[in-house]
């Protein structure tokens, strides 16, 4: 085995890891913080740039790696406004560096990588070095698009987001990684890695509903149309055993029609924030006092847990997009 091919499976041990302690963070807290991402960028530029070492490109990509984590900085840290130069600390001014090299390795590079042979850049024949270069500059756009997607709302967890930003660190291009074990060897077009990740674990996801319905039926909480109403995103469990991690509860005591009745609904959405230990004590005490003995209940089902299962098809066969382009 190559220096190249070691460091692209090592890649993949820093994928499943990292991965793997941010989806059990978020499954268990509902939060991945911030110094977990920043932690995990040290290793993650470290194969980066050896990755360059081992095959002796030019100056110009390395300082496109410069580029390529300067955008993706944006996630974590605001840009250094050039108007407080004099009261920049140590990291603005750390930043504000890493800019300036990452320019150079754009403008650069567009100097000497701007007018490739476009069909030999997608056959993958392209020179070593405009590969590359084209590579970290896709890499560069997919991470401006996920910040997009963040901003706009299009991607609502803010952890999803990161871990998708440093993916695209981690691996820029198909390069980066083992050749896919069960992919068709013809593909032609691939979708960035993380991206591809992105579609895999949102095929994940869709099997969570079944899988709801399935474990509700077994447990005999569907009895009615609006049971099956819930049983698709919802569980139904004793009151009493709820509250052992943070959980919208669906259930609840509103004002009937009269001033003076209550009424027990079932709220089919959760509130769009997630309620305190003391909010959930709270609102179970005033179901346990109305005889309330059962309760529906919505967890949080972590994107990043998805993404960590679509390490496996990524790795087994690829870019299904790409798959389904071919045999078209």
């Amino acid at each position: 085995m190559d220096g190249a091919s070691m460091l692209a499976w090592l890649r993949v041990s820093v994928l499943v890891c990292c991965l793997g302690i941010a989806a059990r963070s978020d499954y268990d807290s509902l939060a991945v913080r911030d110094r977990h991402w920043l932690a995990w960028s040290g290793p993650v530029t470290m194969l980066l740039v050896c990755e360059l070492v081992i095959i002796e490109t030019a100056a110009s990509n390395f300082y496109m790696v410069a580029a390529l984590l300067s955008v993706s900085s944006l996630a974590v840290f605001d840009a250094p406004d050039p108007r407080g130069i004099p009261k920049w600390d140590q990291s603005q001014i750390a930043l504000a560096v890493l800019y300036l090299i990452g320019i150079v390795g754009l403008f650069g590079g567009t100097v000497q990588h701007a007018n490739p042979d476009f069909v030999l850049l997608v056959l993958g024949e392209e020179s070593p070095e405009t590969m590359l270069w084209w590579s970290m500059l896709g890499a560069s756009l997919t991470v401006l698009g996920y910040l997009s997607a963040w901003r706009f709302g299009l991607i609502q967890g803010g952890a999803d987001a990161k871990a998708l930003i440093l993916l695209t660190v981690l691996m820029p291009s198909w390069a980066f990684l083992p050749e896919p074990i069960l992919a068709p060897e013809d593909t032609l077009f691939k979708l960035p890695p993380s991206m591809v990740m992105f579609l895999w674990a949102s095929a994940v996801f869709l099997l969570a509903p079944p899988i709801l319905i399935f474990q509700n039926a077994m447990r005999g909480n569907i009895e009615s149309r609006a049971d099956l109403k819930m049983a698709w995103h919802a569980t139904k469990r004793p009151v009493e055993e709820i509250g052992e991690r943070p959980v919208w509860l669906l259930t609840e005591v509103i004002p009937g029609d009269d001033e003076a009745g209550l009424r027990i609904v079932n709220r089919f959405l959760p509130d769009s924030t997630t309620p305190t230990v003391e909010e959930l004590a709270q609102r179970l005490e005033e179901l346990k006092s109305h005889g309330v003995e059962s309760a529906w209940i919505a967890t949080k089902h972590p994107f990043i847990v998805y993404l960590f299962f679509a390490i496996a098809p990524l790795l087994l066969f690829g870019d299904p997009m790409g798959i389904v382009a071919g045999m078209a």
